[in-house]
């Protein structure tokens, strides 16, 4: 009971967290963040946005090396598209390669049975609509119970929660931001889980920090928003 009213607080303090409201988006022409493993830079997470008519195509860019000793611990390099109409995903690509692997997400909307269809390295199947594709720039993450998974397109259940108001300093820009934690699970009553910490611009609606602890302690910070004029 604590965990459902915790996360009906979040839908009540923000409700401009809704899955159609990306439309600030459109006034975005990049952002770019640095990711840090144990405080040093080892790659990049860019995004970049581009309105075509009814569309919000959405371009991602990752790139990072994480090594123990100088063996290479995890190693991604990939690429991804997604492509909005109104507000609502109705397209999602992505082609990754992480240690030599190929990973791969195919998501496409199905107007007949409005779910998703998913073609993925690790997942075949269907998601409901109120799915979120596991991006950072889409704060649409804080609400969504079941996130796909950019890279190989499985399901996991999350739980969200709001922990404080802070200052967060970057560069030397200071913003006011909320802290969130989302718990994610690959079945709903597992113990196995992963932890974030999200730290979501009060100002813009962007996400400027990501943090987690997962053989190192992991950093996705903002580095430059770039927007049109």
């Amino acid at each position: 009971m604590k965990k459902k009213i915790i996360f009906f607080l979040v839908f009540l303090i923000y409700p401009f967290l809704s899955y159609s409201h990306l439309n600030h988006y459109n006034q975005i022409k990049f952002i770019k963040m640095d990711i840090l493993r144990n405080g040093e830079k080892i790659g990049f997470n860019n995004y970049s946005f581009k309105v075509q008519n009814d569309l919000l195509v959405v371009k991602n860019e990752i790139n990072f090396n994480a090594k123990i000793v100088g063996i290479d611990l995890l190693k991604v390099n990939g690429t991804s598209t997604e492509s909005y109409k109104n507000g609502k995903l109705i397209k999602f690509e992505s082609n990754t390669i992480q240690n030599k692997k190929k990973k791969y997400n195919y998501s496409l909307f199905s107007k007949d049975k409005k779910i998703y269809n998913i073609n993925g390295s690790s997942f075949n199947g269907e998601a409901p609509t109120s799915a979120v594709v596991g991006n950072w720039w889409n704060h649409n993450i804080l609400q969504s119970k079941i996130i796909i998974s950019p890279l190989s397109g499985s399901l996991k259940f999350q739980e969200v929660y709001f922990l404080s108001k802070e200052i967060l300093e970057i560069n030397s820009d200071k913003y006011n931001v909320s802290k969130f934690k989302i718990i994610l699970r690959k079945n709903i009553n597992e113990n196995k889980k992963q932890e974030f910490n999200i730290w979501l611009d009060d100002k813009s609606k962007i996400i400027l920090k990501v943090s987690y602890s997962k053989f190192g302690d992991w950093e996705y910070i903002v580095k430059k928003i770039g927007k049109f004029n």
